[in-house]
């Protein structure tokens, strides 16, 4: 079960006397100042319009939580809670092999990320790119607080993260609105009480509450943790990789450099959607152009891809009737095995009036690539979601899967 903030799991009620000196407090708050303290209270403002707006809804963040003195440590969940059936009769102490032998919460949990991917499978999730509006922000965030290491071929505008055979690639525009994943990232790590170490440095660092919820360790691990970006645009979930794959996973892919980070790869990219419909058509999106596996369940569907056998990856689409409108949503690139699968999906996507660059194959051929303008659904072409696809083959220059 996930945890909020220290203020949040205390239980403890405010007093009338705090409430109003906090509402106080928010009516005197700058604009500036307004987005930090929704930001510190992991509210977002991205809605706001106007400064009345900001006030409205930090009044009601102060009538529940007034105004701390300043950023506290996230809580760490305590080791003896109960999770699950087996939570609560295994020993406190249990052995983490003796955990997974009976399907406790430090791995073995039946999600398929933990089983080779199914045969027809893309051949790997290359990067999430997003735009950011501060880039010493970012550093400390990505870098210190959630691990990742900056690739050798970033530059001042263009950070790049490696996280094994995947990546995330940060752009720098000052000023300008920062983009969001449209749904969550989960990244596995090797150690998941240094990420809860690391972020509560960096929340100090940053005066943040960066660290929105505390679960059960997902595929490994004590518990994984949920963290939103100091823009409060993306949410990442943190969990232990399965134990043992370190190795195996750095044998597929990835920068030599990442190779001492705590971050291992990138599992999942999960992306909300309105209704059931719309997961099952945006899966059936990548079958019908790229042939990929897929799975459709009840409220979510998944597109999957195998950079190797110890690493599963997937694109995840979930039913989610909040979602907010997609727009600011960044892009992002895959991988598929051949060049004679790049050339086959390039003509589909051409016929569909998809394709955004280039406008001919042999532009494509040379570049190893092309851009969809977004996800449709293949029987009425109508634009499902605005995020763009940046869609390549083995053999690109920025492929780090081994060959």
């Amino acid at each position: 079960m996930g945890q909020g903030s220290a203020s949040q799991s205390s239980g403890a009620v405010p007093n009338a006397a705090a409430v109003e000196e906090a509402k106080g407090k928010v009516n005197a708050m700058s604009v500036k100042e307004l987005n930090i303290y929704l930001g510190k209270n992991m509210i977002d403002s991205s809605s706001c319009v106007e400064k009345a707006d900001l006030v409205k809804l930090a009044l009601k963040v102060a009538e529940k939580a007034p105004l701390s003195a300043g950023p506290v440590p996230p809580p760490k969940p305590p080791k003896g809670e109960f999770l699950c059936c087996f939570d609560f009769l295994l020993p406190k102490n249990a052995p983490d092999w003796y955990v997974r032998k009976l399907g406790g919460n430090s791995g073995a949990s039946g999600d398929c990320h933990e089983r080779p991917a199914p045969i027809g499978s893309l051949l790997a999730l290359g990067h999430v790119s997003l735009a950011v509006p501060d880039g010493p922000v970012a550093r400390a965030f990505y870098e210190t607080g959630l691990g990742f290491k900056m690739s050798s071929r970033s530059s001042a505008n263009e950070i790049r993260l490696n996280a094994g055979p995947s990546q995330l690639w940060l752009h720098v525009k000052e000023g300008q609105e920062a983009d969001r994943w449209p749904g969550e990232i989960r990244v596995w790590v090797d150690n998941i009480q240094t990420t809860y170490d690391l972020m509560a440095a960096t929340d100090g660092e940053l005066g943040t509450k960066l660290v929105s919820e505390y679960g059960r360790g997902v595929n490994g691990g004590e518990f994984s943790i949920m963290i939103i970006d100091p823009f409060l645009k993306t949410f990442f979930q943190m969990t232990e990789a399965p134990t043992g794959r370190k190795e195996s996973i750095q044998k597929i892919g990835g920068e030599s450099s990442s190779w001492k980070s705590n971050v291992i790869a990138i599992s999942d990219l999960s992306i909300k959607c309105r209704n059931r419909s719309e997961t099952q058509l945006l899966a059936e999106f990548y079958k019908h152009f790229f042939g990929a596996a897929i799975t459709i369940e009840q409220y979510s569907c998944m597109v999957h891809f195998s950079p190797g056998r110890e690493l599963h990856q997937t694109l995840t689409f979930k039913e989610d009737p909040s979602i907010p409108p997609a727009t600011n949503l960044g892009s992002f690139c895959f991988y598929l095995v051949s060049k004679q699968a790049l050339h086959l999906a390039f003509v589909k996507c051409t016929a569909a009036g998809i394709v955004e660059t280039p406008s001919t194959w042999e532009e494509a051929e040379r570049s190893l690539e092309f851009v969809l303008k977004g996800m449709i659904d293949p029987s009425s072409g109508k634009i499902l979601l605005p995020l763009r696809n940046i869609v390549r083959c083995a053999g690109h220059l920025d492929c780090l899967v081994f060959a």
